[in-house]
């Protein structure tokens, strides 16, 4: 047999990175699986969040596993954010740094589904300030 060439495909070692998150961004009436869809022509038992609640989730990390500039710069691809959807999510929100950033990050994005975002703070605030410092650099965000 001639010409018999075998060929090897070398695949390089892929690492993914997790972490695994049991604060409860949402009241206790909120179903934990609202907002959690399958995969698109994939396994059905393999659930992500909506747009709207990644959103949350995401911003909920900052501190932990990502940083704000972070955060900001995939904000900017956020643009069909559904605004009654969010509103939903962040109507049972209880967590007071989240629905602060999400209303800043919102604000400042000029988006629409960033406006009218004031309200949910109010419902959970006591009209503080909210102030952390996190990997060196101190987040402020007004009542």
């Amino acid at each position: 047999m001639e010409g018999l060439i075998a060929e090897m495909i070398v695949l390089p070692l892929v690492r993914l990175l997790y972490s695994y998150q049991t604060t409860d961004l949402f009241d206790e009436s909120f179903q934990y699986s609202e907002g959690l869809k399958p995969i698109p022509n994939g396994n059905p038992s393999v659930l992500v969040s909506v747009p709207e609640r990644a959103f949350l989730e995401l911003v909920s990390d900052v501190g932990k596993g990502q940083t704000l500039e972070e955060v900001q710069n995939i904000l900017v691809t956020m643009r069909s954010l559904r605004a009654p959807v969010l509103h939903m999510f962040m109507q049972h929100c209880t967590r007071i740094k989240v629905l602060k950033l999400a209303r800043t990050l919102g604000e400042d994005s000029g988006f629409d589904w960033g406006k009218d975002l004031q309200q949910y703070v109010d419902q959970r605030s006591q009209g503080k300030r909210w102030s952390n410092k996190m990997n060196d650099v101190r987040i402020t965000l007004k009542p």
